[in-house]
């Protein structure tokens, strides 16, 4: 998988000893350095990875523009159910992305679609599953600045799961830079943008992400199933004070090739505080200088379009 972002394996974690620390310190580095890691051993078993994936493509190619609309949820700033194409907008640009996706997460307004029965659960049951791994990464991540292992239990909530959908397209753009600033052309993907979130976990096993690194877009691609990509959000970014980096990534869609991934973009409360821990030391307040998740949130989710 190269040497641009290191690789976890959460088994080490669970170990405990030395194993444990070795992974918070790896954990803590990543974070500092790229934003970004591999991590092993997750433990989503692969059955609810495969028969999601399975469900997912089902919705997005055999289900009609018409049904799919039928779950979209305005009312909710799509932070639930149906998105459909060019609605989000990629923080730097003025171009809507060429993708559309279906969100779900631990509330009771998730739709149910009639068209496929089993869709929902598998949303759900992917989406607790997620829920199980970030839990644990939240563990070492206290951790790893300098809090109790137990800082982030009763904080995390409001997190989402994205199943993405970017339609094969015969003249996808390749390169973000060829806009004009503040914009991307049509046929990006997903163009270059930060998460708003405090941790991402990410199933993608095809190609087209790409990480900003040393004045270089660097392919960050899977090839182990049993893998997950993971990456720091602004909120994380903003609780240390920019320690912790949120890495700027795009998505590059290949000629022709249809391209699905899932990500789970965990948050925290929305009346939990965002304001820089102050055990890390000083920070620069005008930079970081939102209160709340919440506000910070709504900020963001304008900005986008959402």
């Amino acid at each position: 998988m190269g040497n641009v972002i290191d690789t976890l394996d959460l088994n080490d974690f669970n170990a405990g000893g030395r194993s444990r620390k070795d992974f918070v310190n790896s954990l803590a580095a990543s974070f500092s350095n790229t934003g970004f890691f591999f991590l092993e051993n997750h433990g989503i078993p692969e059955d609810v990875i495969a028969n999601a994936d399975a469900l997912f493509r089902q919705f997005f190619t055999k289900l009609s523009s018409e049904e799919r609309l039928q779950y979209e949820n305005k009312e909710s700033m799509h932070q639930v159910g149906y998105t459909p194409m060019k609605i989000e907008t990629g923080e730097f640009s003025s171009v809507p992305d060429e993708k559309h996706f279906f969100q779900a997460g631990a509330r009771n307004d998730i739709p149910f679609v009639k068209e496929l029965p089993l869709f929902t659960p598998a949303c759900m049951e992917l989406f607790y599953a997620f829920r199980k791994v970030a839990k644990q990464l939240y563990n070492a991540t206290a951790l790893s600045l300098g809090l109790q292992e137990s800082w982030f239990d009763k904080k995390e909530g409001n997190s989402i799961m994205r199943a993405i959908h970017y339609p094969a397209n015969e003249n996808p753009i390749a390169d973000d830079d060829e806009a004009t600033p503040g914009g991307n052309y049509a046929g990006m993907c997903a163009s270059k943008h930060t998460d708003i979130n405090m941790i991402t976990l990410l199933l993608a096993r095809e190609p087209g992400l790409e990480l900003w690194h040393k004045n270089n877009w660097a392919p960050i691609t899977i090839t182990n199933p049993d893998v997950l990509i993971v990456n720091g959000g602004d909120m994380l970014e903003h609780i240390t004070g920019g320690r912790y980096k949120s890495g700027l990534h795009r998505v590059v869609c290949q000629k022709n090739v249809e391209r699905y991934s899932v990500p789970y973009f965990s948050h925290m409360n929305e009346c939990e505080s965002i304001v820089p821990l102050q055990s890390l030391g000083d920070s620069d307040l005008q930079k970081f200088h939102f209160a709340t998740v919440g506000e910070f949130l709504r900020y963001r989710l304008a900005q986008i379009g959402l």
